[in-house]
């Protein structure tokens, strides 16, 4: 995977946006353990950024190249259509995301573990409906130094707290339902989904505190080509 990274901050002193291209790359497998119960397993490499002449700091003259990476992950999953013959499949999921080996977050976040569990039930050959349940560990280290990416942030502890609540994304619930449609034209399959993370709070230091909420939408389409070849139905 390629990914396009854009970085606006978070440093305090004089910068402009800028971007940076990456890899990334993962690997999984997936075994039928009955007809009805399959378990999976993946690894994520890290995706790593190198933002040019991001930042000139508070008081500095030279700008400053800034690092940021997006961490290495593993998950584990296990799902099931025994229930509603063969109608209602059910999965869960364990990741676990190593924020210890990503440059920038190591400094403000601790590793992570996420929790997924998700159902589809479907209603006929062409329609389903899907429901999903995401709790995810607060990542916000409370144990901050004073550097961040190799950078020594003017203003200390305090300085870092600040740029620590820009990343801040507390929110430990997360829920999502949607739908799928087969075929709504021939060879094309569409999707549509709304979630959001119920809003959490926390404090960051004396001075700075942060309040998350969040709501999505989402469409999308899905192309089987040439199915009729491939004796896909």
């Amino acid at each position: 995977m390629i990914g396009d990274g854009f970085l606006d901050g978070p440093f305090v002193g004089t910068g402009a946006m800028t971007n940076a291209y990456a890899l990334r790359g993962s690997v999984g497998a997936n075994y039928a353990l009955t007809e009805h119960t399959s378990l999976g397993v993946y690894y994520m490499t890290k995706q790593h950024f190198r933002f040019k002449d991001e930042v000139i700091l508070f008081n500095q003259s030279v700008s400053r190249d800034v690092h940021l990476a997006l961490p290495n992950q593993v998950g584990m999953g296990v799902s099931n259509t025994t229930l509603c013959n063969g109608k209602l499949l059910l999965a869960a999921d364990v990741l676990f995301l190593n924020w210890n080996n990503a440059q920038l977050f190591k400094e403000i976040y601790r590793n992570q573990w996420v929790l997924q569990v998700g159902s589809q039930y479907q209603l006929n050959r062409r329609v389903c409906m899907r429901l999903a349940y995401a709790f995810a560990e607060n990542p916000v280290d409370s144990d901050v130094g004073t550097t961040v990416a190799g950078i020594p942030v003017p203003g200390g502890v305090s300085a870092v707290k600040y740029l620590q609540a820009q990343f801040a994304v507390v929110n430990q619930h997360r829920f999502a339902a949607g739908f799928g449609v087969r075929d709504v034209l021939p060879g094309i399959d569409f999707d549509g989904f709304a979630g959001g993370m119920f809003e959490a709070s926390e404090q960051l230091g004396d001075l700075t505190h942060v309040s998350v909420e969040s709501y999505f939408l989402g469409v999308g389409l899905t192309w089987r080509f040439d199915r009729g070849r491939w004796g896909v139905n």
